[in-house]
């Protein structure tokens, strides 16, 4: 009798103790008691000649003819000592068993001589613990291998880069014991950068960590990968974490920057970057473009330490300024020309900004005459002229604001000293009645209106209440 069928007849023989577990762990496959459902144990893979993952129950739900010429494949890789589908926690070989009645289904299971892993013997391992199996595993993979030893030979070429080391424990600086091994470390001119290959699946944690030890130890890292997907719905995780947090900036380095990195004498790569673009609607969108480029084109972060080509950020609030200017002159220049208009007019005037607004997330009412009102007051003060008012003075004004539209008045105020307006009105006061006004404002209690803040943010960006927003 196989092992697999001792293993169902014992639990045969605890027929009524249905609750017993009996763990096949040598076949990767965890048998509970009678009438319950059985589990796999080896979940996850690693292919070696990629570093891809790969997720078991997937693989085995494919066609059957699938199914059984990889289950073939492995077993020829077996019998020649070789490693091509391996466990994704201790990397160790693995094949495709089951059984014919059905009583074992397939599943994948580490070969029966094969050393401790931490699925067969039921270690308990912490999360991070086994990120780091499985991220080294990945490091061990001939693509892996090949690629790190590429970009070792190609940066030798050039003089601006020495102590090149691959695959050596890179030690903290510090008081900490903490060390790190990164595929290639090197100094370019005075600077310490280090090269990561990424061909894994999502390692956040593991990304995260190598980061902040070589931000803390002044030194650049440079993500490299294999292949990357422009497209967001088919883009893994790992790709995103990384593209987003480097400006924008994603690299690649294959077969074809390698042939031109030899042909040059120096380390060529992709980089795949997001440009701002200026659509017809007048918003700005991220566009992709794709760049052959070298450290020649490389800017350095120095408070992130990482390393990007194209300035994704800054260029998108450049040319989000832009718009964002040319819609206040636009709304602005409305706005104040309404007022010798018919109500119709005035009304279906400013009618035509409440979408445009509203698209940004912004609340604009073109009937709410207390916020016109305001507006006018706002715009009188960044002008140093009165617009929507007949008043001589602005000390007029500011009494008016602080006396009838309270719930206006800290923002007024605030305008006030933004525009510098605020000596010219406390000139103006006299009789002091408008101090008085403003030191009794804390006893009335008068709750602001936030309403429309993130409409005067946009339309007076000079003014200081973007961290008072709620």
């Amino acid at each position: 009798m196989s092992h697999a069928h001792d293993i169902f007849a014992r639990s045969q023989f605890y027929g009524s103790l249905l609750t017993e577990v009996c763990s096949d762990w040598e076949y990767g496959y965890l048998w509970k008691g009678r009438g319950c459902m059985a589990k796999r144990t080896v979940t996850e893979l690693l292919n070696l000649p990629d570093g891809k993952f790969l997720n078991a129950d997937e693989l085995l739900n494919r066609s059957e003819q699938e199914v059984f010429l990889v289950r073939r494949k492995l077993e020829e890789v077996a019998q020649r000592k070789e490693k091509t589908l391996v466990c994704a926690i201790c990397q160790q070989a693995l094949k495709m068993r089951g059984d014919r009645d059905g009583a074992i289904s397939l599943h994948f299971a580490h070969l029966y001589d094969s050393g401790d892993c931490p699925i067969k013997t039921g270690q308990q391992y912490t999360q991070d613990e086994i990120l780091r199996m499985k991220y080294n595993g990945v490091k061990e993979s001939p693509l892996h291998v090949k690629l790190k030893n590429a970009i070792a030979h190609s940066i030798g070429q050039e003089n601006r880069f020495s102590d090149i080391k691959v695959d050596e424990t890179f030690k903290s600086e510090g008081l900490s014991k903490e060390w790190k091994k990164p595929d290639v470390a090197a100094k370019f001119n005075s600077d310490n950068v280090v090269f990561e290959v990424q061909l894994s699946t999502t390692f956040l944690s593991v990304i995260v960590q190598r980061e902040v030890f070589y931000r803390e130890n002044s030194t650049y890292i440079m993500w490299l990968f294999h292949e990357f997907s422009t497209d967001a719905e088919t883009q893994r995780f790992t790709e995103k974490d990384i593209l987003y947090s480097n400006n924008n900036n994603a690299f690649v380095i294959n077969d074809e920057t390698i042939e031109l990195s030899e042909a040059a004498g120096k380390f060529l790569f992709f980089c795949h970057y997001r440009k701002p673009v200026l659509t017809d609607s007048g918003n700005v969108a991220l566009e992709w473009e794709k760049q052959l480029v070298s450290f020649d084109d490389i800017r350095f972060d120095t408070t992130a330490f990482k390393v990007y080509f194209y300035d994704s950020k800054a260029e998108t609030e450049r040319l989000q300024a832009e718009v964002d200017s040319q819609f206040r002159a636009n709304f602005e220049e409305a706005f104040l020309t309404r007022h010798p208009l018919g109500y119709s007019e005035k009304r279906n005037l400013l009618a035509s900004f409440e979408e445009p607004f509203s698209k940004k997330g912004i609340l604009f009412s073109p009937d709410d005459d207390g916020l016109h009102k305001i507006l006018d007051a706002l715009y009188s003060l960044q002008s140093g002229h009165m617009i929507g008012y007949n008043y001589p003075n602005f000390i007029s004004l500011a009494n008016l604001i602080l006396e009838y539209r309270k719930e206006y008045a800290e923002l007024f105020l605030l305008a006030m000293k933004a525009f510098g307006i605020e000596e010219k009105v406390l000139a103006e006061d006299k009789k002091g009645t408008f101090r008085k006004k403003v030191e009794n404002l804390p006893e009335q209690s008068i709750a602001r209106n936030r309403t429309y803040d993130p409409l005067f943010i946009t339309l007076f960006p000079a003014l200081p209440i973007q961290e008072e927003l709620p």
